[in-house]
C-alpha cells in the first residue's frame, strides 16, 4: 500500500479546519479549488471538515462564481484579504484553523512568516514524493538553505524519523552522497560528501539502533530498489535539484512537504504544484491532526 493511501485509510478525524493561500494565477487557484473538492468528497456527510481559502478580493470573487464551488460553498469558506499569507497565520495562531497549506503563496513571502510567527530560526521540510513507477518515499532536504552541515543534517534526520513514527510508519533510511566509494580521491568536494554520509550513518545507528539505514552513495536508484522510505540528499541544493528533476521533468509526483518540529501544522506545496500535490498536502495535514 502506498504511503498516501495508508494515511488516507488510517486517518480518523471528526473536525478539521484547513486554510490555504490563493495566488494571482487563475489556473493555479482552480487547481486549489478542485483539489479541495476532491479532498472534501471523503467527508460529504461531515460539516465539521472545513476548508478556508485566503486571497485578494479579485481572486476570491472568481472562485465564488465558479460552478464547481457552488455545491461546496458550505464547506469552503472564502476570506477576502489584501495580505493572504499574513491572514493565514493570524487564523492559525488564534486556532481558527487546525492547519495551513502554503498553496500559491510565494515562498519568499511564506517562509519569513513561518520563522517570525512561530518564532523559529530555521525550517526543515519533509517532502512526500513518488517516482514515475508509483513508488512513494519521504525525502529531504528540499530547501536550498537546509542541511548544509553535519549537525543540521542530523537534526533533520532525527526530526524526520520522529515525524514518521508519529505517522505510524517505520523508517528505512538511505543517505546519499556525491559519488561512489570508488570515487574517493577524484575531487575534494565529492570526498567530503562521502565522508559526511559515512559519519551521518554512524550517528543514525547510534541514535536509532533499531532503524535500518544505509549509505547508498550517489545511487538514488539503489535507494528506491531497496525500498527506502526516507531518502536524504547530500545537501539542500542537490536536494532541491533532485526534487525538481523528479517532479517537473521525470514524471514523478509530489504530495506536499511537512514543516517539521513546529507546534502548529504547516504543509508546504510548490506555488505551481499539480492538483495531486495540493490534494496530498491536505491529506498530510489531516494525518498530522489525528
Amino acid at each position: 500500500m502506498s504511503i498516501i493511501n495508508r494515511l488516507t485509510r488510517e486517518t480518523e478525524i471528526s473536525t478539521a479546519r484547513i486554510g490555504i493561500g490563493l495566488g494571482d494565477s487563475e489556473l493555479q487557484n482552480k487547481k486549489i479549488l478542485y483539489a479541495a473538492i476532491k479532498f472534501l468528497t471523503h467527508f460529504e456527510t461531515n460539516d465539521d471538515v472545513q476548508m478556508y481559502f485566503f486571497g485578494k478580493e479579485e481572486y476570491i470573487d472568481r472562485i465564488s462564481v465558479n460552478s464547481s464551488y457552488s455545491k461546496y460553498r458550505k464547506k469552503i469558506n472564502l476570506v477576502h484579504t489584501p495580505n493572504p499569507a499574513k491572514e493565514l497565520f493570524n487564523y492559525l495562531q488564534t486556532d481558527t484553523l487546525n492547519a495551513i497549506v502554503r498553496g500559491a503563496i510565494s515562498a519568499s513571502v511564506f517562509l519569513p512568516l513561518v520563522k517570525e510567527k512561530l518564532n523559529v530560526p530555521t525550517t526543515n521540510r519533509l517532502a512526500l514524493l513518488e517516482t514515475n513507477s508509483g513508488y512513494q518515499f519521504f525525502y529531504g532536504p528540499v530547501g536550498v538553505d537546509e542541511c548544509n552541515d553535519l549537525r543540521a543534517k542530523m537534526n533533520f534526520i532525527e526530526a524526520a524519523v520522529n515525524q514518521m513514527h508519529a505517522l505510524d510508519i517505520t523508517p528505512k533510511v538511505s543517505v546519499l552522497s556525491g559519488g561512489r566509494l570508488s570515487d574517493v580521491g577524484r575531487d575534494e568536494r565529492v570526498d567530503k560528501t562521502i565522508n559526511d554520509a559515512k559519519e551521518i550513518l554512524k550517528l543514525i545507528q547510534g541514535v536509532f539502533p533499531s532503524i535500518r539505514a544505509s549509505h547508498d552513495e550517489v545511487l538514488i536508484e539503489k535507494a528506491v530498489e531497496n525500498n527506502a522510505n526516507l531518502i536524504i540528499a547530500p545537501d539542500g541544493i542537490s536536494g532541491n535539484l533532485i526534487y525538481r528533476t523528479l517532479v517537473h521533468l521525470g514524471g514523478g509526483k509530489a504530495y506536499g512537504a511537512i514543516y517539521m518540529g513546529l507546534d502548529k501544522i504547516l504543509i508546504d506545496t510548490s506555488r505551481v504544484g499539480a492538483l495531486n500535490e495540493i490534494y496530498g498536502a491536505f491529506l498530510l495535514a489531516l494525518a498530522l491532526m489525528s
